[in-house]
Parts: C-alpha cells; structure tokens; sequence
C-alpha cells in the first residue's frame, strides 16, 4: 500500500484508475486533517481535469470535423480552381473568337460598303444605257420611218415611172411604126427625085465643094425623123 501511495503521489493524478472504495479505504487510513484536505483538492482537481479532458475531446471530435470539412472545402476549392482555370480558357478562346468575329464584321462591313457604291454605279450605267438605248431606238425609229417613207415614195414613183415608160414605150412604138412608113416613102421618092436630077447638078468626085440637091428640103426633113427615132431607142 505504501509503494501505492507513493506512486500515487509520484504520479501527476494520483487518483486516476481508482474506484471509489479504493480511494474511501485509502483516506480511511490517513489520520492527518491536511492529508484529507489535499485528497479532497486532487479529487476536485482530477473531476475538473476528467471535465477538461471531454471537453478537450469534444473539441477534438469538432476539430475532426472541422479538418474533414477544411479537407472537402480545399477538395472543392481545387475543383473551383480548375473550373476558373477552365473558364478562364473559354473565355480566353470566346475572347479570341470575338476579335477575330470582330474583324470579319468590319471586313464584311467594308464589303458590303463597296458591293453598294458598285451597286449605285451600275444603276447609274444602266439608267444611262438605258436612255441611251431609248434614244437610240427612237433615233432608228425615226430613221426607219423615214426609210419606209422613202421605200414608199420610191415604190410610187416606180410604179409611176412604169405607167409613165409604158406609155411612153406605146406613144414611141405606134411613132416608130409611123416614123418608118415616112421613112420608107420618103425613099423611095427621094430615089425617085435622085433619077430625075440632071448630070450636071449631081456631084463630081473631083469637086472641092459639096454637092448641092434641088429638094434639099425633103433630105432636111428625112435626117430629122431618122435623128428622132434613133434617139427614143436609146431612151427606151
């Protein structure tokens, strides 16, 4: 008992591991008033370590909590950050793809700015052709019109000259049959005239001068109709 004790005190609770009637029995058999005061001091003590230490270990079962906690928080946290990482390179490629949307938009913009000064320039060619076409048209309208009117008058004045040559070709054939009768007569009173006239008024080859006819009238009128018909066959 004694070694006990003194472990006991050795130890820094003396009283931890004892039952209650080991520790009635061990202040039984201490007579001294201050032995029992200070038993009653290290029992007070050793309940309020006893309470420390379910607190302590409260604690410690909340402090396992809390790092199980911090352990999925930080979990998450690395999850978070690999989401911001992740985010961060989308919006990095959106950011990207945004410029490059960006400068499409102004070359198509630009595109468009030049598909309509084009547009305005080939309205304002084709009105320009256009009136130049309508000009044109009625410029040959007019010139066709004018043709036609000439093809017109042209066909009227053939048509005219026609009735005029075949008339005329009438008037000229019935004189031409006349022309020929007088002609044939003619002859043969001139070869008859020829016969009568004497020697010496007819012409000597020798002669300087030109012979001269007493009916040099009728040989005037004779010449003048053959001039007459060979004149209208050349015509005709």
């Amino acid at each position: 008992m004694r070694t006990f004790i003194e472990k006991k005190q050795m130890s820094q609770f003396p009283f931890q591991g004892l039952e209650d009637k080991e520790i009635s029995s061990f202040t039984c058999s201490i007579q001294d008033e201050s032995a029992k005061q200070h038993i009653n001091k290290l029992k007070e003590s050793n309940r309020n370590f006893i309470k420390e230490i379910a607190a302590l270990k409260s604690e410690n079962s909340k402090l396992d909590t809390v790092v199980k906690d911090n352990v999925i928080l930080r979990n998450n946290l690395d999850k978070v950050n690999l989401e911001r990482l992740e985010h961060g390179r989308i919006i990095q490629k959106i950011e990207h793809e945004l410029a490059e949307h960006t400068s499409r938009t102004e070359h198509l913009e630009r595109v468009i700015v030049q598909l309509k000064e084009e547009n305005l320039n080939l309205t304002n060619a084709r009105q320009r052709l256009t009136m130049e076409f309508k000009n044109t048209d009625m410029h040959y309208n007019r010139i066709l019109n004018d043709m036609e009117g000439e093809i017109q008058r042209l066909r009227e004045e053939n048509v005219n000259s026609r009735h005029e040559i075949q008339h005329l070709d009438i008037k000229h054939s019935n004189r031409g049959v006349r022309s020929t009768l007088a002609i044939c007569s003619r002859g043969k009173a001139t070869s008859s005239a020829w016969r009568r006239i004497p020697n010496d008024n007819k012409f000597s080859a020798n002669s300087e001068t030109e012979f001269r006819w007493n009916n040099q009238e009728d040989l005037d009128n004779w010449d003048l109709e053959i001039n007459q018909v060979q004149t209208i066959n050349f015509k005709c």
